[in-house]
């Protein structure tokens, strides 16, 4: 009856090392989620100044749509330090 279900046995030292990992990463999260503010604010600011139209579209979309995926990466790596499943993640 012991052979039934089988669980994994603990691995304490890589669960030590990637949870060393994640901790690890947090800084340059936070960098980089303040370095995509800091860029969107610049690229709403120059957008004033830009003659050309496409090119400031295209500069503008692509920023905004930056600092909104690293707001979304930010989102998620709290989520999963915190072991919040995100709803609707695949």
């Amino acid at each position: 009856m012991s052979d039934v279900v089988r669980f994994p046995t603990a691995r304490p030292q890589v669960d030590e090392a990637h949870a060393r990992a994640f901790r690890d990463l947090e800084s340059k999260v936070q960098d980089l989620d303040r370095m995509g503010e800091i860029t969107e604010e610049l690229v709403a600011d120059w957008c004033q100044d830009v003659t050309h139209e496409r090119s400031l579209e295209l500069a503008n979309f692509a920023v905004q749509h930056l600092a909104d995926m690293l707001r979304e990466f930010k989102k998620s790596y709290y989520a999963a330090w915190n072991d919040e499943t995100q709803r609707g993640a695949s």
